[in-house]
């Protein structure tokens, strides 16, 4: 495969993964391997994820359905 799949297209979940990767691996990440000749970059995930609504992490999203549970 000699392209990616382009960045707005991605769901938020996904690029947040990516993200972590980038940082783990050096600053970039690539879905299609180390080897591969295209990958994500910090900044490029960055800003494009800067765009996107917040997506509530473990903690937030516990907190939210215990809250509507004691409305029920």
């Amino acid at each position: 495969m000699d392209q990616l799949t382009p960045i707005e297209n991605m769901p938020t979940r996904q690029l947040l993964e990516y993200l972590r990767r980038a940082r783990k691996f050096g600053g970039w990440y690539s879905p299609h391997g180390a080897n591969a000749r295209f990958g994500y970059g910090i900044r490029q995930l960055k800003t494009e994820l800067a765009t996107r609504e917040h997506v509530p992490n473990k903690l937030e999203a516990r907190a939210k359905r215990q809250a509507v549970a004691r409305t029920s």
